[in-house]
């Protein structure tokens, strides 16, 4: 049944199924500002530091280590094997808060072409055995975990 009311959800108009999918404490309202960021916490709270730490050092879950290297963590190179993607290592000096969100969240707002998954994009989650199935592959606080961890990230 759960499998059938996702494909109802990507059936439908956006206009209809955002009110939806709102309704779920892991899928929030965001708004992108002037195609560069998103300047507000998708929870209203920052992130904790030391999740943020695990989620993206947690290949299964986000694989951000596997692309970007490990800035603040065991390894110094990425992953040979992933797609060429920028060190992370001082990010937090180069990128806002807000320009760092909507990386995670939307990359393909600021760069169509990047081989970048949007974390936050409806339906990630297929197995209709997952208790999050038709949600995003990360949950509104891991986006913001995972923030926290990278805003630390000031080349010091």
């Amino acid at each position: 049944m759960r499998k059938l009311a996702f494909i109802a959800l990507l059936l439908m108009p956006l206009t209809t199924a955002l009110p939806l999918l709102a309704q779920s404490d892991r899928v929030v309202a965001y708004r992108i500002v002037n195609a560069q960021e998103i300047p507000v916490s998708l929870t209203g709270l920052a992130g904790d530091f030391e999740r943020g730490r695990q989620l993206y050092f947690d290949r299964d879950a986000t694989g951000c280590s596997g692309c970007h290297g490990s800035p603040g963590g065991p390894g110094a190179q990425p992953n040979a094997e992933g797609p060429e993607a920028p060190s992370l290592a001082g990010i937090a000096s180069r990128l806002s808060e807000g320009r760092l969100r909507l990386w995670l969240v939307a990359p393909t707002v600021i760069r169509p072409q990047t081989a970048m998954p949007g974390y936050y994009t409806v339906g990630q989650r297929s197995d209709p055995e997952d208790p999050r199935f038709g949600e995003p592959r990360l949950s509104a606080g891991e986006i913001e975990d995972i923030l926290a961890y990278l805003m630390k990230q000031n080349g010091s």
